[in-house]
């Protein structure tokens, strides 16, 4: 689960990329587990989510992500750029036996996995839908903790646009019931406010559809 070369190169341009293009404000990396494996659960508000904590997360341990195969292959482009990095673990209904497999190795390997557990993008800035129960299954099939992301400022995107991303605490493994609410709380604390934006005109807002 350590990054590999390719990886790292891939990450380092990702980075320069889009802290070139948008004003990017990364808070509380210090929480983050010194030791993996955990779960990563993250609020959702657009495509430009998993690059961008590709790009702000550490390169090691390797973070992986869930991601619906109709949503992460949609686009030519987008398969490219996935197989690239690496690190997507395909999401088929029907098929969560193998789901399961996949995310119990990863995480045994000492991996992180990423998750966004509303299971689709949500329609309000600051907002949290009600999350599924793969999290807290997840992290009760292998005694992983869950650690709380949050991010505001994505699901419209310009030139210039900020975007914040912020750590928040890490929830034990409970019973899935306990456990769901828990990281619910922590996903709720854990989203930015909004930032306001700035009159004017916006630059590039096309970005917006770029990868969708």
């Amino acid at each position: 689960m350590r990054a590999t070369l390719r990886f790292r190169a891939a990450r380092s341009i990702l980075r320069r990329l889009l802290l070139s293009v948008f004003r990017v404000r990364v808070e509380g990396l210090e929480r983050l587990p010194s030791e993996p494996p955990y779960v990563l659960a993250c609020n959702h508000l657009g495509w430009l989510d998993p690059f961008l904590l590709i790009a702000c997360l550490p390169a090691s341990p390797r973070v992986h992500f869930l991601g619906k195969r109709s949503a992460i292959e949609n686009r030519a482009f987008k398969r490219w750029i996935l197989r690239f990095i690496g690190g997507v673990i395909p999401v088929e209904s029907g098929k969560l036996e193998h789901l399961s497999a996949a995310v119990a190795e990863v995480l045994h390997e000492g991996g992180v996995v990423a998750i966004f557990p509303e299971g689709g993008v949500g329609p309000t800035e600051g907002q949290l839908q009600r999350l599924r129960g793969g999290v807290a299954h997840f992290s009760e099939q292998n005694r992983a903790p869950v650690v709380a992301a949050g991010l505001a400022g994505t699901s419209e995107l310009w030139r210039g646009k900020e975007i914040r991303l912020r750590i928040g605490t890490t929830v034990e493994p409970a019973s899935p019931g306990l456990m769901l609410a828990a990281v619910e709380r922590a996903l709720v604390a854990a989203i930015p406010p909004p930032a306001t934006s700035a009159a004017g005109s916006r630059l590039w807002p096309w970005l917006t559809h770029l990868l969708r």
